[in-house]
């Protein structure tokens, strides 16, 4: 596929770079979450839900974020109880176990929804957690009622998986957890969203801007579409996950570069040489991009694999970019 760039203006570059300032600000003064408890639903329903697991891909997703390796994670498996599924420990050096644990473990089996028990283990699991991360597909259905259990503990970073119509109780709930505690709710509306939310909730523990997200629809392998980014003074890193439903289907990110001025300042070969490290799932790519320089950022993803050609599959692209401290 050729594509035609259009040369950006000086001004047109200074302008987004000072609209991303705020966000820019936020991130400097945050706090990055160096411990981390997830605490992840295996309750009956879902088996319907997410018939395809894409609860255990978006934890791999968290796995394998470049710079979560010195991060400590553990994490409990809830339905109508709660136990351990593996950690804590730092998240480098046990990728691959933590990793081993999860499809073993989360087989939808875990019966109804019992917020307190999710909680309460989550407290003994990892008492010295910073921040901590509840993935849940329904409302609180045992008795008793939900004792907030989220009250007076770090922050929680919460994925609702179509958690009763959007603004209802279920919805509003999940949504005062995160907020009462400091951390941050992302509604998905299907298993489909749920990797993209995680990329989410991650760039907030990691105090990185919030994600700029792309979507394209691709019908034919080799087919490619082109994104821009800005890049203003103080950011020389930048993260991307690129995120699909079936893992039949397979995507790829690449062709960096730095435009300034209409001329390529950086790129991944030649110029200045920018930094690029992948880690790909079986649906997802994560990767790094450091070296970076105030300008445009210009990048491609192609679809390299797609289990039905002619039919249309979504990718979600998303990227933060992280101040230099």
């Amino acid at each position: 596929m050729r594509v035609t760039w259009k040369v950006t203006s000086v001004a047109t570059v200074m302008l987004a770079a000072c609209a991303a300032l705020p966000a820019l600000a936020a991130a400097a003064s945050c706090t990055p979450k160096t411990n981390l408890e997830a605490i992840i639903d295996d309750s009956g329903s879902m088996s319907w839900n997410d018939p395809n697991d894409l609860r255990i891909r978006a934890t791999e997703l968290l796995i394998d974020t470049q710079g979560n390796e010195k991060r400590t994670l553990g994490a409990v498996e809830f339905g109508s109880d709660a136990q351990p599924l593996f950690g804590p420990g730092l998240i480098g050096q046990n990728a691959a176990a933590f990793k081993a644990a999860l499809a073993p473990a989360l087989v939808e089996d875990g019966g109804g929804t019992d917020y307190n028990a999710a909680f309460t283990a989550a407290a003994s699991h990892n008492p010295n957690a910073t921040g901590r991360i509840f993935l849940t597909d329904g409302e609180h259905t045992a008795t008793p009622d939900y004792a907030n259990g989220h009250a007076g503990g770090p922050p929680v970073y919460v994925i609702g998986l179509g958690a009763g119509t959007a603004g209802g109780p279920s919805d509003e709930l999940l949504q005062r957890i995160a907020s009462e505690t400091g951390g941050l709710y992302r509604r998905a509306d299907d298993a489909t969203a749920m990797q993209a939310s995680m990329f989410d909730l991650n760039s907030a523990i990691a105090c990185q801007t919030p994600p700029k997200r792309f979507s394209d629809s691709f019908t034919k392998v080799g087919q490619a579409e082109a994104h821009t980014v800005t890049i203003p003074s103080r950011i020389n890193t930048a993260q991307f996950a690129l995120t699909w439903a079936n893992t039949a289907d397979g995507f790829t990110i690449g062709s960096f570069r730095v435009i300034r001025r209409g001329k390529v300042v950086a790129r991944s070969a030649k110029v200045r040489k920018l930094k690029v490290s992948r880690r790909r799932g079986s649906t997802f790519t994560t990767v790094r991009v450091s070296g970076l320089v105030p300008g445009k950022l210009r990048f491609s993803v192609k679809a390299t694999r797609l289990a039905a050609p002619g039919a249309a599959v979504s990718l979600t692209t998303q990227v933060t970019r992280r101040a230099t401290r």
